[in-house]
């Protein structure tokens, strides 16, 4: 009989994905076929699956992969009800569950839905599919009271739902902090409990996948560009001394296209390596001449400079909602997770 872990959380932002690229390392393993099933998915192509795919040599296709996205999830909810719902993501399951000896199932991800009670969709979806509960709570930003009390809180969450609660992972969690919290969890727990400390260069999402999210023009950049990873972002507006004070190494400069100033200081400023940005995000529509392209193109080749064609103001609310994602174009930090 297939085996199957279903991956889960109360709400975004707690590094999920970590926890999943943990969880098939170890069963592929231990055993030979491995499936994976995301019940809701956003958007193809899934970039968890393509990395998983692409670094253990998955034989699955990608539409056997997931249920249905939410958009469709929402519609039968509300027209037909959750019973519904739930019958059709089963049946899904089990034609991947009827051609691998074990199953990872990756829960929603409780972001931009209209679904009620996520959580008690996926704990029913759990049981249904006779899988092992492994909840994963997000610790960033959080004292270590607070993130034992939520964990806790999870914990029985689940358990009143009548999963079967394997173990529980605490992720993100200050380093300084990961002791403490670790030993209040296995004081008040009855299963194991894991803490992740929190890694910066894990959730600081690629150039490239910021391009994606902003719909941008890639204007100049290679590869090797796009794969920086953006530790933070830096605002054009003010003078070119006062912006230059303000660049820090892996920042993502956005400043209106018209600013050729701003443009052609931070890309100076990156080739003397003081310090290296990630890239350019050039609002308003508004592009450089082709002059500028190039004098920025020699000073700093292969570093990204793209367009959008939105605002500075709405630019950074979209920057500010991005998180990174462990996908196949980034090895180094699926090596780094396990």
């Amino acid at each position: 009989m297939t085996r199957s872990v279903y991956v889960t959380g109360i709400e975004r932002g707690d590094g999920r994905q970590v926890v999943e690229l943990g969880v098939m390392e170890l069963l592929t393993r231990h055993v030979d076929r491995v499936g994976f099933f995301r019940p809701l998915l956003h958007d193809t192509p899934d970039l968890l699956l393509d990395l998983l795919r692409s670094r253990y040599r998955l034989s699955q296709s990608p539409e056997s992969a997931y249920g249905m996205t939410y958009d469709e999830a929402s519609a039968i909810q509300a027209e037909q009800g959750t019973d519904e719902l739930v019958s059709r993501l089963v049946d899904r399951f089990l034609a991947v569950a009827r051609e691998y000896e074990y199953v990872l199932v990756a829960g929603s991800d409780y972001h931009a839905t209209s679904l009620p009670d996520e959580l008690a969709l996926n704990a029913r979806l759990a049981n249904e599919f006779g899988a092992f509960v492994l909840p994963v709570v997000g610790g960033q930003d959080q004292s270590a009271e607070s993130v034992r009390t939520e964990a806790h809180n999870a914990y029985r969450a689940y358990e009143a739902l009548g999963c079967d609660v394997v173990a529980m992972v605490v992720n993100r969690v200050a380093p300084e902090d990961r002791e403490a919290v670790g030993e209040r969890l296995a004081a008040r727990l009855p299963v194991p409990c894991y803490t992740l400390p929190e890694d910066a260069s894990l959730s600081a999402p690629p150039v490239s996948q910021i391009v994606r999210a902003l719909d941008a023009e890639v204007l100049l950049g290679d590869d090797s560009g796009l794969a920086r990873d953006v530790r933070g972002f830096v605002f054009g507006g003010a003078t070119l001394p006062t912006f230059l004070k303000a660049l820090t190494d892996g920042v993502l400069v956005v400043t209106p296209g018209d600013r050729a100033d701003l443009i052609v200081g931070a890309l100076a400023a990156h080739s003397a390596g003081s310090p290296p940005i990630a890239g350019v995000v050039l609002t308003l529509d508004e592009r450089p001449g082709p002059a500028i392209l190039a004098l920025a193109d020699r000073l700093a080749p292969g570093t990204p400079v793209v367009s959008v064609p939105g605002g500075s103001f709405p630019t950074a609310e979209h920057l500010f909602s991005i998180e990174g994602k462990l996908t196949a174009a980034s090895p180094r930090k699926a090596e780094t997770t396990v």
